[in-house]
């Protein structure tokens, strides 16, 4: 039976579900309730997939949650999936029975591909779906700001209209077009602005190639800076923490949550941004401080704002930020459908077991 060492995830945790007939009944059935969304038959979906997976199926999957449980039980595991844990020279002498590195996900500042390459240890990466999600949703947002979709949707009767205070008015045709019948002011055009990014990872790497495809200027801001390479295939230049702040249009924020982000954009970072910009959060609340953000909206520095976290799920029916009709607010759903979480876990299990059939082959 292989031995699959997958570093401790919510999301990973699916490769137990998969793989293990050790999985408790009570992870099964919350795992099947999660994915009901999009896949009704969770219990069928994994009949199927174990079907396709004769190497792997079933696995001794042991979750690790440290470097040091990593160590621990590298001797034995054949399989090494991990997203954040170092691995090196030191991990891969360990691993006398390892067949195969995976990478769930594309950054390998984690690992050492020479080192790999040394051992002839085979290294997979995931382009995560959900991070093209992810990114996807970030694009709906700073589109729908850019155009005022939460204001204008719907304004096209004259007493809709008025009730918006867009009293209706025509053209004069005869020698003008009569677009934009609504008179509905500030409409940005994205090609020219300038987005800033707070953490460039993998999904604010995936915004940033989106973001391009727009014609808008990309700034970003990380503790490390990205190589020169990365920065042109990118297309992206890098910002002081303020400078990022004062020279965007929309600032989008992408860094983990941790008490040293907490609060991280507060009253002074916003005051920053120039008057009339916007500011999207697909990362966690409360990265960005909740009282200094209804303030620069109600004050009208900020001309509106997206958000798909929030600082309680679900929100109070008295969260000021629900009666701002420039303000978009939506429900935790950014990594889109369920699916895509399903279709990266069995892409990369069909992966591995590939490596494992050949290296049985051989």
């Amino acid at each position: 039976m292989p031995c699959i060492l997958v570093e401790e995830d919510r999301i990973l945790r699916l490769v137990q579900v998969i793989l293990s007939q050790e999985t408790s009944q009570e992870r099964l059935d919350a795992f099947a309730d999660f994915n009901s969304t999009d896949q009704p038959d969770f219990p069928g979906w994994l009949t199927a997939i174990r079907g396709s997976l004769d190497q792997l199926y079933p696995s001794d999957v042991k979750l690790i949650n440290s470097q040091e449980e990593m160590h621990q039980y590298l001797p034995q595991a054949h399989i090494l999936i991990v997203e954040s844990l170092q691995v090196g020279k030191t991990e891969l002498e360990m691993a006398k029975q390892l067949s195969v590195v995976y990478k769930f996900g594309t950054n390998l500042d984690n690992i050492d591909q020479q080192a790999c390459k040394d051992h002839g240890m085979p290294l997979f990466t995931l382009r995560r779906r959900t991070n093209t999600a992810m990114a996807e949703h970030t694009m709906m947002c700073v589109l729908a700001l850019a155009k005022r979709l939460p204001l204008i949707n719907g304004l096209i009767t004259k007493d809709r209209l008025a009730a918006a205070n867009f009293a209706f008015r025509p053209y004069d045709t005869r020698h003008t077009a009569g677009a934009n019948f609504a008179r509905v002011p500030q409409l940005l055009t994205l090609r020219g602005c300038t987005l800033g990014l707070l953490g460039c990872g993998e999904i604010g790497q995936e915004v940033a190639l989106m973001a391009k495809a727009f014609g808008m200027k990309v700034l970003y801001h990380k503790r490390q800076a990205l190589s020169p390479e990365e920065e042109s295939r990118l297309g992206v230049e890098f910002r002081s923490f303020t400078d990022l702040f004062s020279e965007s249009t929309f600032v989008s924020v992408h860094v983990p949550f941790s008490e040293a982000t907490k609060d991280l954009v507060d009253a002074s970072s916003l005051a920053l941004m120039p008057k009339g910009s916007f500011l999207i959060n697909t990362s966690r609340a409360p990265i960005v401080n909740h009282d200094a953000l209804v303030e620069a909206l109600q004050s009208g520095h900020l001309a509106g704002a997206a958000s798909d976290v929030h600082y309680t799920e679900p929100a109070a029916e008295n969260e000021p930020l629900l009666n701002m009709n420039q303000v978009i607010l939506t429900p935790h759903l950014g990594g889109g459908s369920r699916m895509n979480g399903l279709h990266d876990a069995q892409e990369m299990l069909l992966t591995i077991q590939g490596v494992m059939k050949k290296s049985s082959a051989v």
